[in-house]
């Protein structure tokens, strides 16, 4: 999704959750995964001042994206 590649994550998130033999609790989960995830990408991006995005952004503004995608399921 950082790249611009949407499609492609939904595809491949769609993908993962489809060959899961339970998918109780998945999109739960996969929020916290990626929120950790996300918090690691901003603390290091900032740290190295390499941002790519509007340096005026709150985290929460930033990660909202990434909360947002859903699986087909």
């Amino acid at each position: 999704m950082e790249n611009g590649e949407e499609e492609l994550a939904q595809s491949f998130l769609t993908a993962y959750a489809q060959g899961m033999k339970s998918k109780e609790g998945f999109t739960e989960r996969f929020r916290v995964h990626m929120l950790h995830q996300q918090v690691l990408n901003w603390g290091c991006t900032k740290a190295m001042k390499q941002v790519t995005w509007d340096d005026k952004l709150s985290f929460a503004a930033w990660a909202q994206k990434f909360m947002d995608i859903e699986y087909k399921q």
